[in-house]
C-alpha cells in the first residue's frame, strides 16, 4: 500500500485566475507564491508550504465549453523522499494503473495519475527545505522525471 502522509494541495480549474487569486487572499489570507500571466496560473500558500492552492484559468474553446466550469485539476498526496516515490510509482504498475506523467517540478518530483472517476491525482515528495521561497524566487518549472534512473532511490518496501 501506498502511505501518503497528507493531502499536500488543491489545484482547481477557473474561469478567472486574477478574480480568483484574490478572493482566496481577501478571504482565507492566502498569500501570492508565484504567478505565470502567460499560463495564466497562480499559486497561493499560507507560508508553510511551497504551495496549498493553485488557480490554473481554463481556456474556452466556445459557448457552453466544458473548460470554462470551475472544476478541480488534480488532489497532490505528499510521500516522504525519493524511495518512498518510486516505490509508489512501482506499485502502481504492479496494480495496473497507468501513469499519465512524471515530473521534476521546482520544489517536488512527481507522479501523475487518474482515479478511477478520471480525477487527477499526484504523489510527490519535496525536494528543498523551503519550498516557500524556491517557488517565490524562481517560479515553476515542469521537466521529466526518469523514476527509473533516480539515483538513490532504491524501491523502499511497498505493501
Amino acid at each position: 500500500m501506498i502511505q501518503a502522509r497528507k493531502l499536500g494541495h488543491v489545484v482547481l480549474n477557473v474561469r478567472n485566475s486574477q478574480r480568483s487569486k484574490l478572493f482566496y487572499m481577501q478571504v482565507l489570507g492566502l498569500r501570492l507564491v508565484h504567478e505565470d500571466l502567460q499560463r495564466r496560473e497562480v499559486f497561493l500558500s499560507f507560508g508553510r508550504e511551497h504551495h496549498e492552492l493553485g488557480l490554473f484559468e481554463a481556456t474556452v474553446a466556445g459557448p457552453g465549453d466544458d473548460a470554462a466550469r470551475s472544476v478541480l485539476h488534480h488532489t497532490a498526496w505528499q510521500l516522504g523522499n525519493d524511495a518512498e516515490l518510486r516505490a509508489a510509482y512501482e506499485r502502481l504498475k504492479q496494480l495496473g494503473i497507468p501513469i499519465e506523467s512524471t515530473a521534476t517540478h521546482t520544489a517536488t518530483r512527481s507522479i501523475h495519475f487518474f482515479d478511477p472517476d478520471g480525477n487527477r491525482v499526484e504523489l510527490y515528495c519535496d525536494t528543498v527545505e523551503n519550498g516557500f521561497e524556491a517557488m517565490r524566487l524562481h517560479g515553476t518549472r515542469r521537466d521529466p522525471l526518469d523514476l527509473e534512473a533516480l539515483p538513490g532511490a532504491a524501491a523502499a518496501a511497498v505493501e
